[in-house]
């Protein structure tokens, strides 16, 4: 695949996590306190990301990380299922 679509993908991927994180964050706010669990769980998915996203460019199995990508978008996506 070429490297356009990998950064297409991925910049699209890293808006969908920063986006559900904002959403849940501010949606799980109860009187003022931030919800640290959905705080938590943004940070870790963006380091995921960060880190196949890197390994895509940087790296020679670039095809093998974009399969990592994608199981990374699983807890992205099930959430907005139950709400269809």
């Amino acid at each position: 695949m070429s490297k356009t679509f990998h950064h297409i993908f991925n910049i699209i991927v890293g808006l969908l996590i920063i986006t559900e994180g904002t959403v849940f964050i501010f949606t799980n706010n109860k009187d003022g306190n931030l919800h640290l669990q959905s705080i938590i769980m943004t940070v870790l998915l963006l380091l995921m990301w960060g880190i196949s996203y890197y390994k895509q460019i940087r790296g020679e199995k670039k095809t093998e990380w974009l399969i990592v990508t994608i199981i990374i978008l699983i807890p992205v996506i099930l959430p907005f299922l139950f709400f269809i």
